[in-house]
């Protein structure tokens, strides 16, 4: 009697876990067939200036990916939304490919109450975000607030599992082994997509997919809107 006692006990336990595990399924997030037939659809510029969003963009002061800076910002800003450059410093910042650019706001000054989401720029200088606890606050408030987004390409979503807000999301980074450990460790569902929108949380791969990840993060501004 005591055995089978036991053995339904065990039974009961290994059916627990396995409900806690697959808890952190990731239920919102858009990859695949369904990402790239959302991505062909039409995005319209902005005509009522209620409907403009303001973005911070955070750059590393040296080597950060250039694609991954201009692409977003020049297809964001032509459909009419704002964005504020954000560095350590408001010293003249360099791409990896010769692109500057002057950073008008420093970090550890943003108001993120004026922002309606962040894009953190890779490159190998976005590891110098990775442990940056000023950026990890920023993610974690937009993270958490309704209709705010916060996105990242390339190296820099380790700064979003760093931050703590992607353990159980569906996300994507840089493939390398290193990233894809940290990802794991971190309690991360990596996938292997270009793009991976996991509700207002965007992640994109690499440099090659900055313009899926810009129309990413300007499709999910009107699904965001359409659900509050």
């Amino acid at each position: 009697m005591n055995k089978i006692f036991l053995i339904i006990i065990s039974c009961v336990m290994v059916i627990g876990c396995g409900k806690n595990k697959s808890s952190l399924v990731d239920p919102k997030a858009i990859v695949g067939k369904e990402l790239s037939l959302l991505l062909k659809n039409p995005i319209l510029p902005v005509t009522d200036s209620s409907q403009v969003k303001w973005f911070v963009m955070i750059v590393a002061p040296r080597a950060f990916r250039d694609e991954e800076f201009k692409i977003p910002y020049e297809f964001l800003t032509g459909l009419g939304h704002k964005i504020r450059v954000a560095s350590r410093d408001t010293i003249y910042a360099t791409g990896l490919l010769g692109t500057v650019i002057k950073p008008q706001l420093v970090i550890k000054e943003i108001d993120s109450l004026a922002f309606d989401g962040m894009i953190l720029v890779g490159g190998t200088g976005a590891a110098i975000y990775w442990n940056d606890e000023n950026v990890h606050n920023l993610a974690r408030y937009f993270e958490r607030t309704p209709g705010k987004i916060v996105s990242a390409i390339c190296l820099a979503p380790i700064t979003l599992a760093r931050a703590g807000i992607l353990n159980g999301r569906r996300a994507t980074v840089f493939r390398d082994r290193s990233t894809i450990a940290e990802f794991k460790e971190k309690g991360v569902l990596y996938l292997q997509d270009d793009v991976v929108i996991s509700g207002n949380v965007i992640t994109a791969a690499s440099p090659q997919d900055s313009e899926k990840f810009a129309r990413a993060i300007a499709m999910q501004i009107l699904n965001l809107k359409s659900d509050n």
